[in-house]
């Protein structure tokens, strides 16, 4: 049996999108129908009722009930017509946005959320980790904040744990993409496409229990004794036993109730608002829920808290049960009649604030569980629709070797893939011409680096490699606002990467240095390149290091791989590919005569 390829992946999800689309038109078919249906039974029961209602009163309205019944019936499959072609609607963007990814067509890849890169991190900002086109922007799949930030955590961790690895690659061996596109579906339904966003009710779970409105049991029962003496008094008072004395334990019930109310409306008013969140949950919980899990051990693990006794149905339920009670302020007379019989805001307050209690210890796994299964998710289709990509094999020994290694941002089409070995000596040397491959391979390598780290899979026939921590030094800005220059930037720059390097850590560091000193002139350039490749050499840690002075190359300790170029009908050529040894070329002065500048004497 030939193993899938990105094609036939991508083939097989166009050919489900067909069959959604095929489902979508008969169900569109069906509303429009439906819709036609409302109307003339409207109009048919309204009609008849009116021309009958002069004479016939009774048959006018018997036509006019009927017509109702008939109506809402049709309301209800409309409605039921509807939620499906929404979900229709929904798996199919879904599964659109998988093509654009297998294709890197980043037009039609949603946009990931807004998150605050940090300037100082080793490799965020080098390797385009995060952002617009970047590595979380490609794999981010997640439907919640959280999930989105969970998964962009691991891809940006500064020191990668072999065991949290383990166990994300058992797990991703237990997830099937269809139980991935299902949570995805569930949560997008429940929050009309938007990203979900459950920082509110984690809030809400962790405030203090003044929260509740300061609403004790105590004081609920003291209101419900009140009101019920209130009552044996008022019948007393009828019965012209005693004196209307039900109006004090009127007053005073009311006077206590008063108390609160101020307190108490903003914290049914908050239940409101959870329940919203609530309810965006009600769909992925209920799944993981009934999934059945019996034969996949770490997802069984995994989801353990949604399948206890204390379910998240359940709970929500209550909820809803609480919040509607809440509701009824919306019929001011009800309302007002029910908090004068009885402390029903308080009542309903106390609950909610038992809920809450409740849910503290709940909530919170849920949670961590629903944004470890969206970043897993995102891992999961990656590697589903890149069946080329393989997953990286961790050594002891400190080794970077890869087979047919590309760039998983660029294009399968485009990519050109390379093999490459660092072992001992633990410096590489790249040199070659401008624009001939070198930055692009120092970022292949850190970005595969990161994605093995992560747990996913790597754009390798194989990769073996150590367990690393990854530090770069390869796009460097100068700071305006606080003044550094470029060089001083740079210079910044590569002393934090040798602070990592000689710093205590079990881990080795795996560096990557492009262009190093290009901010400053040719002699102190090769000085301070020579001197600080020298500090590199011998420490714990591998990279490799881009440089055009060919003087550097023959440093000891270094291995040497350079890409070349060629000329061409007029053009300069390059292919991208890797080999042994110095460059033999430079191109400096041949791009400038191309461009039609002067170069002097050569």
């Amino acid at each position: 049996m030939t193993s899938p390829t990105r094609d036939t992946r991508i083939t097989h999800t166009q050919r489900g999108i067909k069959r959604l689309e095929a489902r979508l038109q008969i169900a569109r078919y069906h509303n429009n129908r439906l819709v036609g249906a409302r109307l003339a039974v409207f109009l048919a029961a309204a009609a008849l009722a009116l021309g009958l209602w002069p004479g016939n009163n009774g048959l006018a309205l018997a036509c006019a009930l009927v017509g109702l019944v008939v109506f809402s019936v049709l309301v209800g499959r409309h409605n039921r017509v509807r939620r499906v072609i929404a979900r229709l609607e929904t798996l199919n963007a879904i599964r659109e946005a998988h093509i654009a990814r297998a294709e890197l067509d980043w037009a039609f890849i949603p946009q990931p959320p807004t998150f605050t890169p940090d300037d100082n991190h080793p490799f965020e900002h080098d390797l385009d980790i995060t952002g617009a086109r970047s590595l979380h922007h490609l794999l981010d799949t997640s439907a919640t904040l959280q999930g989105s930030a969970r998964l962009r955590g691991w891809l940006l961790a500064t020191s990668p744990d072999a065991n949290a690895i383990g166990q994300r690659h058992a797990l991703l061996d237990e997830l099937s993409p269809a139980f991935c596109d299902r949570l995805t579906l569930e949560a997008r339904m429940s929050s009309e496409g938007k990203r979900l966003d459950t920082r509110p009710l984690s809030a809400w779970i962790t405030a203090p229990a003044t929260a509740s409105g300061g609403v004790s049991g105590q004081f609920v029962a003291l209101l419900a004794g009140l009101c019920v003496l209130t009552a044996v008094l008022f019948v007393l008072w009828r019965l012209a036993v005693l004196p209307p004395v039900f109006a004090i334990s009127f007053l005073v019930y009311f006077g206590l109730s008063l108390s609160r109310a101020t307190r108490v409306i903003p914290v049914l008013d908050e239940g409101f608002a959870v329940q919203g969140i609530l309810g965006g949950l009600t769909g992925v919980f209920t799944t993981l829920e009934q999934y059945p899990a019996g034969r996949k051990p770490a997802l069984g693990r995994l989801i353990a808290p949604f399948q206890g006794a204390e379910r998240p149905s359940a709970q929500l339920r209550g909820l809803n049960r609480i919040v509607s009670a809440a509701s009824l302020r919306g019929n001011f007379i009800l309302w007002g009649v029910l908090n004068g019989l009885m402390p029903w805001d308080m009542f309903t307050a106390y609950q909610l604030g038992q809920l809450r209690r409740k849910l503290a210890g709940l909530m919170p796994a849920w949670l961590d569980v629903w944004a470890e299964l969206e970043a897993l998710a995102a891992l999961r289709l990656f590697a589903y629709h890149n069946p080329a990509y393989t997953r990286p094999a961790f050594t002891e020994e400190m080794t970077f070797t890869a087979v047919q290694i590309g760039h998983p941002l660029i294009s399968h089409l485009q990519r050109v893939v390379n093999s490459f070995t660092m072992d001992t000596p633990r410096v590489t040397m790249l040199t070659g011409s401008n624009m001939s491959g070198k930055s692009s391979f120092l970022r292949t390598m850190g970005v595969n680096l990161v994605l093995a780290n992560a747990g996913g899979v790597v754009a390798a026939d194989s990769l073996h490699t150590s367990l690393y921590r990854l530090f770069t030094c390869i796009q460097i800005s100068d700071s305006l606002a606080e003044g550094y220059s470029y060089f001083y930037a740079e210079v910044r720059r590569l002393k934090a990467l040798l602070d990592a390097l000689e710093k205590p850590d079990k881990l080795p560091l795996f560096f990557l240095i492009d262009e190093i000193f290009k901010g400053t002139n040719n002699r102190e350039r090769l000085l301070g390149s020579a001197a600080y490749i020298r500090a590199l050499v011998g420490k714990r840690g591998t990279g490799a290091i881009s440089t055009h002075d060919l003087e550097l190359a023959a440093l000891e300790g270094l291995s040497n791989y350079h890409f070349a170029d060629q000329v061409k009908d007029g053009q300069l050529t390059f292919d991208y590919r890797l080999r042994a040894g110095v460059s033999p070329t430079t191109n400096a002065l041949r791009i400038m005569r191309l461009a039609g500048l002067p170069v002097g004497d050569e």
